[in-house]
């Protein structure tokens, strides 16, 4: 007797679904030929001069240490225990002493790079996480 009772219940919501969705109300569509506002809401002032982007690094900072001499050499750990300015500086000692598109100039940008792989990879090369090399062990 349940499954008479589910099998009406489930009738009765499939006729009454049908019917409420084969309604339509008759009518028209609004329409209306009055302008609407503008598109914009102020007009472009011909005294100001277009703005020129400015590069984040306009002329590059030197560091005002020298590298240490195992610089090229020098670990990720290492390196991590060293001073803003002297990381800086094996930084940019790297990118001038190996081959590569990037020059002595880009050693701000690849500071804070070096500085994040090297809490990853403490025993490699700083040169190899900056410059790539071998698969870490």
């Amino acid at each position: 007797m349940s499954a008479l009772v589910r099998t009406a219940a489930a009738a009765l919501i499939l006729v009454g679904a049908l019917a409420g969705c084969s309604r339509t109300t008759t009518g028209t569509v609004a329409m209306t030929t009055e302008p609407g506002p503008p598109t914009t809401s102020r007009t472009p002032s011909t005294t100001s001069k277009p703005s020129t982007p400015r590069s984040p690094t306009s002329t590059p900072r030197t560091p005002t240490v020298p590298a240490p001499a195992n610089a090229l050499t020098m670990t990720c750990k290492e390196y991590l225990e060293l001073d803003d300015e002297t990381k800086l500086a094996v930084v940019q000692a790297i990118l001038a002493e190996q081959e590569s598109f990037l020059g002595p100039d880009e050693a701000e940008l690849l500071k804070p790079l070096a500085d994040g792989l090297c809490q990853l990879l403490p025993t490699s090369p700083v040169s190899e996480v900056l410059l790539g090399g071998g698969i870490p062990r």
